[in-house]
């Protein structure tokens, strides 16, 4: 599934909460370019590494792309064209590429 396929219906937090959005370095640049210019300061989406050199967000973001929503400002901004490149996993098969602290 991917960005285009998830947005296309409604999604509710409990769904979201247990997917992830998985995408390239480049598309987490672009996306900082549009919070930076038309997002809401207090409320940026933050794209955590992966083990196998992509990103990660929580899904569950999504909730708040909507009108009045959090993400709304950045999100309207975003090229509905690169979606169909944003993969949605479930979370379960994501957490395992999330980097582990070292042991001390």
């Amino acid at each position: 599934m991917t960005l285009a396929d998830l947005i296309s219906q409604p999604v509710s937090y409990d769904s979201a909460k247990n997917l992830a959005l998985v995408f390239s370095h480049e598309l987490a640049a672009q996306l900082a370019v549009i919070q930076s210019e038309h997002g809401n300061p207090r409320h940026v989406a933050s794209p955590v590494d992966l083990v196998d050199g992509r990103k990660m967000l929580c899904a569950d973001l999504l909730t708040e792309i909507g009108p009045g929503g959090l993400y709304s400002g950045g999100f309207a901004h975003l090229p509905a064209e690169l979606f169909p490149i944003v993969e949605v996993l479930p979370m379960s098969q994501v957490l395992p590429l999330l980097p582990q602290p070292e042991e001390i």
